[in-house]
């Protein structure tokens, strides 16, 4: 019997913690993840403002291969839509909102079983060997339901960001050396 009323008292204090983490939550998300690349602007803008090569360097593309997606509009444009269904990755689509050459590419998400808009950013600041890239997200956190998901998706969300624009320098400075 005391045993089990540890064991209640473990669960609950838990139970307690997790409820507070939870609260504590913004209820707005925001991730931004930067790296600097090898290359001028006008070398990573294609990689980044086209949805088709999007998918070669993105986290997601590499993680639900078996994704169907389909494209819409001109690429490279305000109106330009990626929308994907796969069995990892559920369903969803990105659209171009704003787009200035060789600068900012911004982009709103919609997520299969959201009501939410969320908004992803690239923005390529000149350094002085290289280019900046900046990838942003932001998103509602919604109630408590939404702040719960972002205590779980929020830490593998940035992660995915860093290991994309790992590899997004990966291919454009490759590119570079060929």
């Amino acid at each position: 019997m005391k045993t089990l009323k540890i064991i209640g008292m473990v669960v609950l204090a838990l139970t307690v913690i997790l409820v507070i983490v939870v609260a504590m939550q913004p209820e707005s998300a925001h991730i931004e993840k930067s790296i600097v690349i090898d290359a001028p602007a006008a070398s990573i803008f294609p990689e980044v403002s086209n949805y088709h090569n999007f998918n070669v360097w993105s986290p997601w593309a590499k993680m639900d291969p078996k994704a169907k997606q389909t494209f819409e509009g001109q690429d490279g444009s305000v109106g330009s839509t990626m929308s994907w269904n796969g069995p990892k990755t559920g369903t969803g689509s990105m659209k171009i909102e704003e787009i200035e050459e060789n600068k900012p590419v911004k982009s709103s998400m919609t997520f299969g079983g959201s009501d939410g808009r969320s908004y992803s950013e690239f923005i390529l600041t000149p350094e002085q060997h290289g280019t900046r890239v900046t990838w942003t997200y932001d998103g509602p956190n919604d109630g408590l339901a939404g702040k719960t998901m972002w205590v779980v998706m929020g830490s593998m969300l940035s992660s995915q960001y860093d290991q994309g624009l790992k590899d997004l320098k990966e291919l454009v400075e490759n590119k570079k050396g060929q």
